[in-house]
């Protein structure tokens, strides 16, 4: 009656049933995804989901988003443009500058054709980038030795 539950392959394998009366191992919990830090997913693709990124990013104890330059369409929703601008008088003066270099870049970035953006959201995003840094520009100027 248990040949059927039986392995078909001999005695040195394992049969369905070996399982119910072998010792219970205990199994590792399962590993969390690797966390990320939701301030660096500055990605956003609705209203409500900027504003949460933009709030994580500017309640960020760390700031480590700070300088982390990203493709050219990740500036197309503003998102970390606002932050620099929200955080500006906050900055430390190495964080200003790692945001004027950061904005600097992307402004240059913005200069050419992105793949996804229109030529409209390119030329808006680029107006936001140059007063942006031209903000942040005066803020260091007003605040740190450079």
């Amino acid at each position: 009656m248990l040949a059927g539950c039986a392995s078909p392959e001999g005695p040195s394998s394992t049969g369905l049933l070996d399982g119910l009366f072998a010792p219970k191992v205990a199994e590792a919990p399962p590993q969390p995804p690797p966390r990320t830090r939701d301030h660096d997913k500055t990605s956003c693709t609705s209203a409500a989901q900027c504003s949460g990124v933009l709030k994580t990013m500017i309640e960020s104890p760390d700031r480590g988003w700070i300088g982390k330059q990203q493709a050219p369409g990740t500036y197309a929703n503003g998102t970390r443009l606002f932050a620099y601008r929200a955080l500006r008088t906050k900055l430390t003066c190495t964080e200003l500058g790692l945001a004027v270099d950061e904005v600097r870049a992307a402004s240059r970035s913005l200069g050419r054709p992105v793949q996804g953006m229109s030529a409209s959201d390119l030329s808006r995003t680029r107006a936001l980038s140059t007063q942006v840094e031209g903000e942040l520009t005066k803020e260091r100027a007003g605040r740190c030795r450079t």
